[in-house]
C-alpha cells in the first residue's frame, strides 16, 4: 500500500495537495474489496506479501478504460456523464452470478460479459441441463451497476434487446442497482424481460436464495471525503 499512496503523492503534491487519511482509507478499501472482488487482484496471501494481479486483473490494464459511463437521470430524462464504475461494477457481475446459479441450478452459466467487446449486450447466457418441465432452455442476463437513480440509455437498453433476440435466447432477465426509465419498462413488459430493479429488490431476491447482501452496497466510501486535501 505504501507504494500505492506513492503513486498518488507524486500526482497530487505538484499541484499543492496531499493525500488526506481519508484518502488513504479509501485507496485500501479499494484494493482490499473492490479489486479483489472485481476479480483483478488475488486475495491476500500472508504467505505471499504484496498484491498480485490475475490474469482477467492483467487483461484490464491492457485495454483501454472507458473514463465516463453515460446513463439516464430518470429524474430529469437527460443523458449525463459520470464516472465509470468498472471495478465495482465487475465485482457486481461476480456477486450476481452466485444469485443466478442459486436461482437456476439446472443451468450451465457462461459469462460473456467478462469480455466487454464480444458481450453484444448480454452479460451472462444460461443453458439448462436435462429436460426440466416448465424451464427455458435458455436464458441470457443482463447486469448494472448504477446509482439509483440512473438508467440505461436508449442504446444500451436496445442493445440487450438485440442480444437476447440475435441469440435465441428463451428468456431475458435485466438487473440493475439503478432505475429503468418508464418506456424501458413498458417494452421489458412486452418483450416479457424479468427485471430486477434497484439494490433492495436485488438483496430481497438474493436473500431468497441463500446469498447474502452484496457487500460493497454497505462498505462504500464517503461521496463526500475528498481523497486529496490542501498542504
Amino acid at each position: 500500500m505504501s507504494d500505492i499512496y506513492a503513486a498518488f503523492e507524486a500526482i497530487l503534491n505538484p499541484k499543492g495537495y496531499t493525500l488526506s487519511e481519508q484518502g488513504k482509507a479509501s485507496l485500501r478499501f479499494f484494493v482490499n474489496k473492490v479489486a479483489v472482488e472485481a476479480g483483478y487482484l488475488h486475495p491476500h496471501d500472508k504467505e505471499s506479501p504484496g498484491w498480485h494481479l490475475t490474469s482477467q486483473g492483467r487483461e484490464f490494464l491492457t485495454a483501454l478504460a472507458e473514463p465516463a459511463e453515460t446513463t439516464i437521470n430518470v429524474d430529469t430524462g437527460a443523458e449525463q456523464s459520470s464516472p465509470s464504475e468498472t471495478a465495482r461494477g465487475d465485482a457486481f457481475e461476480q456477486y450476481f452470478i452466485r444469485v443466478l446459479r442459486a436461482a437456476y441450478p439446472n443451468y450451465a452459466w457462461y459469462h460473456q460479459g467478462r469480455d466487454k467487446r464480444r458481450e453484444r449486450g448480454v452479460d451472462f447466457v444460461g443453458n439448462r441441463l436435462g429436460d426440466a418441465r416448465g424451464e427455458p432452455s435458455s436464458i441470457g442476463v443482463q447486469v448494472k451497476f448504477h446509482s439509483p437513480n440512473n438508467a440505461p440509455t436508449e442504446r444500451e437498453w436496445l442493445k440487450f434487446l438485440a442480444g437476447c433476440f440475435s441469440r435465441r435466447l428463451d428468456a431475458a432477465v435485466f438487473a440493475t442497482t439503478g432505475k429503468l426509465t418508464g418506456e424501458q419498462r413498458r417494452e421489458a413488459q412486452e418483450a416479457r424481460v424479468i427485471v430486477i430493479e434497484g439494490r433492495d429488490e436485488v438483496t430481497r431476491l438474493a436473500s431468497q436464495h441463500g446469498v447474502p447482501r452484496f457487500e460493497l452496497f454497505d462498505n462504500e466510501p464517503s461521496a463526500g471525503h475528498a481523497l486529496g486535501s490542501r498542504r
